[in-house]
């Protein structure tokens, strides 16, 4: 009897442990699987650490080839034009006519002028021989009347005389418009039986001795990334997709722009480059367009331009921070306000906030921020 109440109290101990360890391990199994299905929520971040190097910021521009020197050939005449004798882009050389322009009412003008003049000799001669009879009779008053009338006569011979000056320099000048170099026609507003237009030049000549320039516009916050000496080649479509070898020779502001509001906007957002290029297929007027890459002068840390945020206080990042748990490490996110610096398209220099051993997160498959439990997918 004593032995069958030893082995009942025995298998129910017996049962008491199997049942805490079957308890204890369920608990287990609960904890992990509840801690599986809070870890298959959480969302997944991937991370970089600042790494120091190099900025590299690319400059782009387009524009258009043109004559490094240009001659626009004027009329201060209302003539006609007779005929133009060339075309834009139409090889010159110097001396060559260029237009011609109707001048036969000019021409009768000045036969007019020199007839004119003539009779006025005349007429001063007339009077110079009525001066001796004059003095002769000693008559003051008509000696004091025909010297102001020849003085007259004579200023009027001056006035002609400049007129026909001045007419014989037309026809000598405007007659006919040479190349003054061996050049492209560039601009031609010359059109047969009309005048020109004041203050327009009738043809545009370009001097391809002195060289071709390329004119380009960039962004303004670009344009401390370039400076004169730099080299370059532009790429020109229209030739055969030809990249021609350039050098920079100037970056200023845009020199004018559509008058309005909008137009000093957009003077302040752009600069004009201009580089100096030379190649037998260029005439000037071609479209093409350049990149020139340029490394920082000096060593940063840098991040992923994704990884910097902002908030109302300024620029921050999200950093990675580990804390030890009963079914391991877990993982937080912890807000870290930094100093942003330079930047390229990738790239941000950060000055200070964060070191090169922290865990910056650059990207997530949900919305995270400061104090977010989170897994990450790199580590």
């Amino acid at each position: 009897m004593e032995m069958t109440v030893a082995t009942e109290r025995r298998s129910g101990k017996k049962g008491g442990r199997r049942a805490i360890i079957i308890f204890a391990v369920t608990l287990v199994g609960l904890t992990f699987f509840s801690n599986t299905l809070l870890n298959m929520s959480l969302p997944q971040v991937r991370w970089v650490q600042p790494q120091q190097g190099l900025l590299s910021h690319e400059v782009r521009g387009s524009g258009v080839v043109e004559a490094a020197e240009t001659h626009s050939l004027y009329t201060e005449t209302a003539w006609p034009v007779d005929q133009a004798m060339v075309e834009a882009g139409d090889r010159v050389k110097k001396g060559d006519e260029l237009v011609t322009f109707q001048t036969r009412d000019a021409e009768n003008l000045l036969k007019d002028q020199e007839a004119r003049y003539r009779q006025k000799q005349l007429s001063l001669e007339a009077l110079q021989d009525r001066y001796p009879e004059a003095a002769r009779i000693e008559d003051e008053e008509a000696k004091r009347s025909l010297s102001r009338e020849i003085e007259s006569a004579k200023l009027d011979l001056q006035i002609q005389m400049r007129q026909i000056d001045d007419l014989r320099r037309q026809l000598n000048e405007f007659a006919v418009l040479k190349s003054p170099v061996d050049g492209v026609i560039t601009k031609l507003d010359a059109v047969k039986g009309a005048p020109i237009a004041g203050g327009i030049a009738a043809v545009t000549v370009a001097d391809l001795s002195k060289g071709l320039t390329f004119k380009a516009s960039i962004e303004a916050d670009m344009a401390g990334y370039i400076q004169a000496g730099d080299h370059t080649e532009v790429f020109f479509p229209a030739l055969e997709n030809a990249r021609i070898q350039a050098e920079i020779i100037e970056v200023r502001d845009v020199p004018s722009a559509p008058a309005g509001a909008d137009a000093a906007e957009n003077r302040e957002e752009l600069k004009e480059v201009t580089l100096s290029l030379q190649d037998e297929r260029l005439q000037g007027g071609e479209r093409g367009e350049f990149a020139i890459s340029k490394k920082s002068s000096s060593p940063a840390a840098l991040l992923p331009a994704g990884a910097v945020r902002e908030d109302e206080n300024g620029s921050y990042v999200l950093v990675l921070q580990e804390k030890k748990g009963t079914l391991g490490t877990e993982y937080y996110l912890q807000k870290a306000y930094v100093e942003a610096g330079d930047a390229d398209e990738e790239s941000v220099a950060i000055a200070s906030g964060v070191t090169l051993l922290d865990k910056v997160v650059v990207s997530s498959n949900k919305p995270v921020a400061d104090g977010d439990r989170v897994l990450q997918m790199n580590g």
